[in-house]
């Protein structure tokens, strides 16, 4: 893998996405003959810690962005506030019924894992590998598109095509704020932590048709304005610097 990481990095990061994808599905296909909520947030654990190993190995956690952020770029992002507003949105909705500390406790480490790994493969491996075969801009908006329209094999895990579409909206607005923040700050972590506090919010909450459209509808409002800030943002600092920061280890 390792070789295929250095010769072919877009090849690299879509097997991984492949992987992880596979996982999901062994994850939940297990949980249900076992009658075990944590099966897939367990496997998906194992994998993260598996994905820091093979890292870790290679001393490449820095170059693909497992690292504090780069001093100084934060403000930048706007701390990330807008992010971590919708983070808490889908709260309006109200906490589902039935909720208890096994249930929460499974969500908590699904969601954690799940932002972990999704940031890892999408905001580290796919968008270096697509920087390198063509411009930031071009690598940002290409490793959001496709962040979103993964999210389309939620179709196997029973989600509407109404819900579906919602989802792979917001997905890709989200992608691409999150990837421009990324190279902003040299840092996969904060998405991660925002990944997961928006993951669990909505795994908590009530959900409707029409709650759920104005809830994305919100995104959209925020997430456009977000994107052409942070777009300007990144042509200023690299302006300044005459340099790129894409989650690189520099």
């Amino acid at each position: 893998m390792r070789k295929l990481q250095d010769t072919k990095p877009i090849w690299h990061a879509l097997i991984w996405i492949g992987l992880y994808i596979v996982a999901v599905n062994i994850g939940d296909a297990l949980g249900e003959q076992l009658r075990f909520a944590h099966t897939t947030g367990i496997v998906l654990a194992g994998m993260s810690i598996g994905l820091l190993g093979y890292l870790a190995a290679q001393r490449r956690l820095s170059f693909f962005g497992v690292r504090p952020v780069q001093p100084g770029s934060l403000p930048s992002t706007l701390f990330y506030l807008p992010l971590f507003a919708i983070a808490f949105l889908q709260y309006a909705q109200g906490l589902t019924t039935g909720l208890d500390l096994q249930s929460v406790a499974s969500a908590v480490l699904l969601v954690a894992a799940v932002g972990f790994i999704e940031e890892l493969l999408f905001r580290g491996f796919l968008l270096q590998a697509l920087r390198t075969s063509g411009t930031l801009e071009r690598a940002i908006v290409i490793s959001g598109v496709t962040f979103g329209l993964g999210h389309i094999v939620n179709l196997l895990r029973g989600y509407s095509i109404t819900d579906q579409a919602l989802q792979l909206v917001a997905a890709i607005l989200i992608g691409i704020a999150l990837a421009y923040c990324t190279a902003l700050t040299g840092s996969i972590l904060p998405g991660v932590v925002f990944h997961a506090l928006f993951n669990l919010s909505g795994t908590l909450t009530n959900h409707s048709t029409l709650w759920d459209a104005v809830t994305v509808g919100a995104i959209a409002v925020v997430m456009i304005g977000y994107i052409a800030v942070l777009r300007g943002q990144l042509t200023r600092a690299r302006s300044s610097s005459g340099a790129t920061t894409v989650a690189a280890g520099r």
